[in-house]
Parts: C-alpha cells; structure tokens; sequence
C-alpha cells in the first residue's frame, strides 16, 4: 500500500509538472505574440501624421444651396498614399458625399519642405456643375462648375447584370487607358492602379455602376479616371489632380483626354492651396528629427 501510493504521488507530481511546463509554453507564446503585435514605432508616427490629416479634413465645413448637398467630407479616405521622392511623408484623397458620384475629391499631403518649411497641401477636384464652398481654417474654395465630360467607350460591351461581374468588366475596360505627364518638360509614364479606389451608384437605373480609377506617379493619383454605366452602356471621364504642366490620357493608343491648362483660384474646377504646418518629427527646416 505504501509503495502504491508512493507511485500515485510520483504520477501526481508528474502529471503536475507537466501542465505547468504546458501553461509556461502558452504564457510564452502569448507573450511573444502580444510583442510581436506591439506597432512599431514608424507605425505610431504614420498613424499621428495620419490623425494630423483627418482632424483638418473633419475641420472643413461645406456649404451649399441644394437640399442634401453634403455638409462634411467623408470621414475615412477613399485612397491613402505617400511620396518620399516628392517629400511627402503621409497623404490621402477624401471624398466629398457618401451617396452617388462624389460632389468633389480632395487630396490632401504633408510636405516636408515645401517653400523651405513642413506644409499641408491640398488640391482639390469638383465633380458637379452646383456652386459650393468648403472652408475651414487654412481652406477656402467655393467652385461653381466641374470640367467633367463623359464620353461614350467605344467597342465596350453591354453591363453585365451584377457588380461583381461589372467590376471584371471595370477592370479590363481601365486597362484599355494610358497616362502620361511633363514634369520639367521630362515625360513620365503613370501606373493604373490594379482596383477602383471608389465604387458608387450614379443613377438610379437598373445595372447603374460607377468607379474611380488612379493613375499615380508611385502610388501619388495625378489622374483620375471615371468608368460609369447607365445599365446600357459604359462611358468616361478623366480630370487632373496633378500640376503638372502637361498630362494626357490614351484610349486604345489614340489621346482622348488633354489637360485644361491650369487656373488657380479661389472658384476654380481643380485648384490647390499649401499653408505651413508643424508635422510630427519633421524639424522647421523640413529635414526628419532624431529619434
């Protein structure tokens, strides 16, 4: 009997040792994974710069004298971007109504040295013929018009009848554009973005689709094209978003699309403004601060 439970004891104590060995194991690999999910600290900074963009954006009030006009830019980007080679360290594209064809886009950029001190860009693009003004602090742009002007695409197919099956068809008829612009009077081939950063419903009628495609240098939009189907056919629309002296879009091979030259200005379709601003960890001289 005393040998007995002298083994039912070892077991005991075996079987003891064990789960906790198991319990260390898993207290280990939770410990490792909360590290491993711990963000960065070029994380945190990407999501202040980030955070420093939204509050302006949410900042800018909208006014218009149509019934349901949109009183706010929407509250999370349809596109977030940088460009290190052009000095901006976080950017995004918001757009204006969450309903339909957005009323307007509005890009939005820390720059680390523009005019020799850290600034925030904007460029802003309107999309309707309705007069409207947006301010805030270091915002004031009251457009009355949009340059948009959809053609028909030629040997398109009919819209398919569902979404996903019209996104295939968005796809490919994207792809069948080209851009280009003259930085300097260098020439500089865009990129299509491989998605729409945007889908909306332009219209109520049956098989009614629309899309927003980028063309960027890297990944910063310097054209927007629109892709839209009235259920019968599929047309376009392309604008600018760069300032870029020259800047052109193909179909097929063949230019479609020239941009209008540039008219800043307060009332203008596509226009930009630039205001200084202290940006997280940039020094006043543009140049990134040591950690």
């Amino acid at each position: 009997m005393v040998a007995l439970r002298s083994e039912r004891v070892q077991r005991t104590l075996r079987s003891g040792l064990t789960m906790y060995a198991w319990l260390a194991i898993g207290l280990s690999a939770d410990s490792a994974q909360a590290q491993s999910a711990k963000p960065s600290k070029a994380d945190v900074l990407a999501a202040r710069r980030f955070e420093l963009l939204r509050r302006h954006v949410a900042d800018a009030r909208v006014e218009s004298d149509e019934a349901g006009f949109p009183g706010r830019f929407a509250a999370n980007p349809i596109f977030k971007y940088s460009d290190p080679a052009r000095g901006y360290v976080a950017a995004a594209v918001w757009k204006l109504g969450e309903e339909g064809r957005p009323k307007a886009l509005l890009a939005t950029e820390l720059d680390r040295h523009d005019h020799g001190e850290p600034c925030i860009s904007y460029e802003y693009l309107s999309l309707t013929s309705t007069p409207f003004s947006v301010t805030s602090n270091d915002i004031g742009w009251a457009p009355s018009q949009s340059l948009l002007r959809f053609s028909p695409i030629p040997r398109a197919p009919a819209p398919e009848k569902t979404p996903q099956r019209r996104l295939i068809q968005i796809r490919e008829l994207a792809r069948r554009f080209a851009s280009r612009e003259d930085v300097k009077k260098e020439p500089c081939e865009l990129r299509l973005l491989p998605s729409p950063v945007d889908r909306y419903t332009p219209s109520n009628a049956g098989g009614a689709d629309g899309a927003i495609c980028f063309f960027t240098f890297g990944t910063n939009p310097e054209v927007v094209l629109f892709l839209e189907s009235d259920g019968k056919e599929w047309s376009y629309a392309v604008s600018r978003m760069t300032g870029a002296e020259k800047v052109v879009m193909t179909l097929d091979g063949t230019v479609v699309w020239e941009g209008p030259p540039l008219e800043m200005g307060r009332d203008s379709a596509f226009t930009g403004s630039v205001t200084p601003i202290a940006i997280p960890e940039i020094g006043p001289d543009g140049r990134e601060l040591p950690e």
